[in-house]
């Protein structure tokens, strides 16, 4: 099965999209590719499908360093609000488990917005439940629970 949680190999599912032969046809299907390049860390993948103007608020070094990190378990996708293949902008709720770099285990709980722009989806922004994805034990020098690639005091832990 594919790291997304579709019942078919990573390499008819994900793979694809992240090796560029092909692209997502739904908000859903590129949020659950940008998943599976976590767990791939494929963080050029990661930026690529992030919306053009929000790419500078994202370091290519932390990404890495965070999705290196964790130990990915899996993805629940919760809800799906538009984003169809027809569709400009779409929503896709998800929960993420993964085991951090200390053992602890953790749920990174997200909302998510997409958009499409010129036949391509793109990851607008997140809402992150805090008391899902980061645990009591995070520190402020951990790489944050939600994914940002930042350091938690600069992120979540404001």
């Amino acid at each position: 099965m594919c790291y997304c949680g579709e019942a078919k190999p990573f390499s008819d599912c994900c793979e694809p999209l992240i090796m560029g032969e092909k692209t997502a046809q739904t908000a859903e299907h590129l949020m659950r590719s940008r998943y599976s390049a976590y767990v791939v860390v494929d963080v050029k993948y990661l930026i690529a499908t992030t919306y053009p103007t929000q790419q500078k608020n994202f370091d290519e070094a932390d990404i890495r360093a965070w999705a290196v990190a964790n130990q990915w378990q899996k993805l629940e996708v919760i809800a799906t609000q538009k984003g169809k293949f027809n569709e400009e902008d779409g929503e896709v709720e998800f929960k993420a488990s993964y085991i951090d770099n200390i053992g602890t285990p953790q749920i990174h709980h997200e909302k998510s917005t997409f958009v499409k722009e010129n036949g391509q989806w793109y990851y607008l922004s997140g809402i992150i439940d805090s008391i899902s994805a980061v645990s009591q034990t995070q520190k402020r020098n951990d790489f944050c629970a939600c994914g940002s690639g930042k350091k938690y005091k600069k992120c979540c832990g404001k």
